[in-house]
């Protein structure tokens, strides 16, 4: 088969109860309106709205220079790294930084190569021009309030988009039958964590890595006999009356994890979960070595193998975390190394969910919308492209608050696309060109699973440019 053929906090824990303990459940948490502004966006066409769809996002943790990877027809002050061709209808400038190569590694297990990001760019769309405060005079360049807005909202931080999706899903609020697995956190960088932080008592999972989960596996998903529920249900009830309400709520979710490390006691010890040690353990048509094939054994890669496993038992949404991206200097040693990193996990996600069957018919590629998020660009850049550490800043100019995501899965209509458009020597949105705001690219991930957004992010409009 061809290359481009469609196959058909962290918290210091010492055992996986300790660590779902922290990672379900959850914390009242206040929810103040947003008060960013931002435009509404007219619907130029229908979102693919659906409570069967799923949500996966790569967060780059650190504040990721995605305008040469995705942007790259700019002056070399913002892209040093040059571009390349992309697949035929690609009206997005690919950055020079990928693998032009398919990664041919995969070949022995799949029995055809992952494609490189170039060979498949026409099935990604991408968004040139996500700021997270269109029309303001200055973006925003400093890490707590850019990791507050792209979690919750809000500069002021908040409910995360992983708990707002728990909150509003319909699978988990039905009230019958087998409660559906929540939607999933992976990582725990400080751009991560926030997007579990609760929404009235309610956190998804908090899982810290594949490689920390493994090691966490000793003690059977949290399993106990009767006799010691009940006996530490008693003892959370007594040390609960001895606390103040503030130590109470913690407790409260506490106890909340608990219930839900039994109730899905079957997902933690399923064999699958085990994405690098059991290679041959597989569901929905792909085994874990297929997943590795795919996604590669980096971190990252790892991780993913975990998300789309938690996607097959249920989960909603999940969030991975990709780390090393705040490179103030010596740029140059990680930054080519980790964005074909992504480009790699971009690549062998399209496989995988290609290859992933879904209970009621087709493939979880069908059902799927993939994207990326990050704090901000990078910029304060000298005119080689670096500071003069090698490496370069983000102050809220043009150059980081104008980020370039890439949209893909079976739910993007417009692939190959580009919407919005840089200046490429300033930076700058080109006039007549749309800023589309952080908040409607996250409103727009509610919608796509069937939740008004509403109730989380008031009078905002998602963003459809992609459909």
């Amino acid at each position: 088969m061809s290359a481009q053929s469609k196959p058909t906090r962290k918290p210091l824990l010492t055992s996986r109860r300790d660590f779902m303990r922290v990672g379900v459940g959850g914390l009242a948490a206040a929810s103040a309106a947003p008060f960013i502004w931002t435009p509404k966006l007219s619907k130029a066409a229908e979102l693919p709205a659906s409570k069967d769809n799923y949500v996966l996002v790569i967060n780059l943790n650190g504040g990721g220079r995605t305008v040469p990877m995705f942007n790259a027809n700019v002056d070399s002050r913002w892209n040093p790294y040059g571009s390349q061709l992309g697949a035929e209808g690609t009206h997005w400038t690919v950055g020079g930084v990928f693998q032009a190569e398919a990664y041919a590694d995969s070949v022995p297990v799949l029995g055809f190569e992952v494609p490189s990001l170039p060979q498949i760019s026409n099935e990604l769309a991408v968004l040139t021009t996500i700021d997270h405060v269109p029309g303001a005079a200055t973006g925003i360049g400093n890490h707590a309030t850019a990791r507050n807005v792209i979690s919750s909202g809000r500069e002021a931080g908040g409910p995360g988009l992983m708990s707002m999706i728990y909150h509003g899903h319909h699978k988990y609020n039905v009230g019958v039958g087998q409660p559906a697995f929540p939607p999933v956190v992976i990582g725990t960088g400080g751009a991560t964590l926030p997007f579990g932080t609760p929404y009235e008592s309610i956190a998804p999972v908090m899982v810290p890595s594949y490689s920390e989960f493994a090691a966490q596996s000793g003690d059977n998903g949290g399993s106990q006999p009767e006799w010691a529920r009940t006996l530490e249900e008693s003892l959370d009830g007594a040390a609960a009356l001895r606390r103040s309400n503030r130590d109470r709520a913690l407790l409260e979710r506490i106890r909340k994890g608990k219930g839900n490390v039994e109730a899905f006691k079957a997902v933690f010890t399923h064999p699958t979960i085990d994405v690098e040690g059991s290679l041959d353990a597989g569901m929905h048509g792909v085994t874990n070595r297929m997943l590795e094939a795919c996604l590669g054994t980096s971190s990252l890669g790892r991780d993913l193998a975990l998300a789309l496993r938690f996607m097959g038992f249920g989960s909603a949404a999940v969030l991975v975390e990709s780390r090393g991206w705040d490179t103030h200097s010596n740029e140059m040693a990680s930054y080519e190394a980790n964005a074909d990193d992504v480009a790699r996990a971009l690549s062998g996600l399209r496989v995988a969910l290609q290859l992933m069957e879904h209970p009621e018919g087709g493939s979880y590629w069908d059902r799927t919308l993939i994207t990326i998020t990050s704090e901000f660009g990078r910029d304060n850049v000298m005119g080689g492209g670096f500071n003069s550490g090698g490496g370069s800043d983000h102050t809220g100019g043009p150059g980081s608050r104008n980020q370039a995501f890439p949209y893909m899965g079976g739910l993007v209509s417009q692939a190959g696309q580009q919407f919005g458009a840089t200046h490429p020597a300033t930076m700058e949105v080109e006039a007549g060109e749309p800023a589309f705001s952080t908040i409607s690219h996250m409103a727009m991930m509610l919608a796509v699973l069937e939740i008004d957004p509403e109730p989380y992010f008031p009078g905002i409009e998602p963003l459809t440019a992609i459909f």
